[in-house]
């Protein structure tokens, strides 16, 4: 299960690092162009930075599925992160739900619905290891 979270992840990362090359189109769709261009005021690279530290969050949010699934060595603070990372997600899907009540689209949606996916695959993944430990 935690796998796929981290093919999940690892997607994710090379989505985000593929829109550096069309920042201002995936901001529109996202909504987020005013408050980007507000951060490019300060920096016109900082919301290329942004979106590079993102993509090796979810780099390193698959490094640790594949940790606490075993495929590689053991990282530090496992489940503190395992759970941190899902914890995230689904504050995320939460956030996620709220903004579709109040404005529904299909971008939202889809990214509602995959972050509540991932959140729960870290979530019920590290139970199941935890279980399988206790056993």
């Amino acid at each position: 299960m935690l796998k796929i979270g981290a093919i999940l992840n690892f997607i994710i990362a090379i989505g985000h690092l593929l829109c550096l090359f069309c920042l201002e189109k995936v901001f529109s769709i996202y909504g987020i162009t005013k408050i980007m261009n507000k951060i490019a005021t300060y920096n016109g690279a900082l919301p290329y930075i942004l979106t590079a530290i993102i993509a090796i969050c979810f780099f390193i949010s698959g490094l640790y599925a594949l940790s606490a699934d075993g495929s590689i060595r053991k990282l530090p603070l496992l489940k503190l992160g395992i759970f941190s990372i899902a914890t995230v997600f689904l504050l995320r899907a939460i956030m996620g739900m709220a903004a579709l009540i109040h404005n529904f689209s299909m971008v939202e949606l889809s990214s509602t619905t995959i972050a509540t996916i991932i959140g729960l695959i870290y979530l019920l993944g590290e139970i199941n290891h935890i279980k399988k430990q206790s056993d």
